[in-house]
């Protein structure tokens, strides 16, 4: 079984498509391929170091004053370098979620805690039990929607975590990577919200959104202002290349994408979980571009990933997800995640599924 942190190590396996990493379907868009076409004659200069343009361009989009936005070289860089201002003592994460938030804590030796989610559940957050676990100073990580399985908390629900972290003195870190590909991104944010509550951060990032993961751009926008400014003495001063930004301003200029990109990932990932589930897999509930599914216990087929590997194919192994780790037997690994791509793509995922089943 795999021992990647991430997914996306296609390098190492010459891998042709892969499933492990959850990009926007339809691909870089057409103006930003043109834009760093045309910018190409610029690269030679230093890159602005305070990211003037693309930040004043996402305050107007976002309705935030600039000055609370920090651009960064992915939300990862921003992880990093959050953790490093703040300095947490101690820390709160639900499992299974993104690891990187464990790994950046642990650099600055904070003490982790789990608020560990249920399968019967089909690993949902229920607030109330996470507001109940807080304890003084906490710095509480949330991804919304979660990564891997792909559930959401509304905002309305986050404010209650928001008032929570208040009252204990802590922060509250809210990860929205992948909250534009969720049908109404609009009632899960918490972005408009976000000057009333100088202990929350919430992180974007282009990666996903836009299909830019080699370009590497993502963004902190801070209720407080002070914090930002910390932020960006965290970090070395060229940390965003050129390209970058002029790839995320020209994004920014796609209005039609993001909503062109949320009707094929609607469609596509229910027929996805149908077809999973058909064969027998155990398919838990998603909402947005990829979902979490369990092997069949029985496992006569072997291991998936391993199948799939060889031709040439990847999905991601969950065993490193803490909460989904392998069996204790030394049996293999059941839990899975798949991104949700364009419909040949698609079919021919599960074509391969149903070839290695057969033997």
């Amino acid at each position: 079984m795999a021992g990647d942190l991430h997914g996306g190590d296609i390098y190492n396996k010459k891998i042709t498509l892969d499933f492990s990493v959850n990009i926007n379907p339809l691909g870089m868009p057409f103006g930003v391929r043109q834009a760093l076409r045309d910018s190409i004659g610029h690269w030679s200069r230093y890159p602005d170091p305070e990211c003037r343009e693309l930040a004043g361009r996402l305050g107007a989009r976002h309705n935030i004053e600039k000055e609370r936005i920090v651009c960064g070289n992915g939300a990862a860089d921003l992880i990093y370098r959050l953790v490093w201002a703040v300095r947490p003592g101690r820390a709160l994460l639900p499992a299974p979620t993104f690891s990187e938030y464990e790994r950046a804590l642990l650099s600055v030796r904070s003490r982790v805690r789990y608020y560990c989610l249920k399968e019967e559940q089909d690993y949902r957050i229920e607030v109330q039990e996470l507001c109940g676990l807080l304890e003084k100073g906490d710095i509480l990580f949330l991804c919304n929607p979660n990564n891997p399985t792909g559930l959401a908390v509304k905002n309305s629900r986050i404010e209650l975590l928001a008032e929570a972290c208040r009252e204990k003195n802590g922060f509250l870190v809210l990860d929205e990577c992948f909250c534009e590909f969720l049908d109404k991104p609009e009632q899960y944010t918490f972005m408009e919200k976000i000057r009333e509550y100088p202990q929350v951060v919430i992180l974007r990032a282009f990666t996903k959104s836009y299909a830019m993961a080699g370009l590497r751009l993502g963004y902190a926008v801070c209720g407080d202002i002070g914090l930002a400014q910390r932020l960006r003495l965290t970090g070395q001063p060229w940390s965003v290349s050129a390209p970058a930004q002029e790839a995320g301003v020209a994004a920014l200029e796609e209005n039609d994408y993001l909503e062109k990109a949320r009707k094929l990932i609607q469609v596509e990932r229910e027929w996805m979980r149908g077809q999973l589930a058909g064969l027998g897999f155990r398919v838990f509930p998603s909402q947005v571009n990829y979902f979490l599914f369990k092997d069949k216990e029985e496992n006569r087929h072997g291991d998936l990933w391993e199948g799939l590997q060889k031709q040439k194919i990847l999905i991601r192994d969950c065993s490193n997800f803490v909460g989904l780790e392998a069996a204790k037997n030394g049996s293999a690994c059941r839990y899975y995640r798949t991104g949700v791509k364009t419909h040949r793509d698609n079919e021919m995922l599960l074509d391969n599924i149903c070839r290695i089943l057969a033997h």
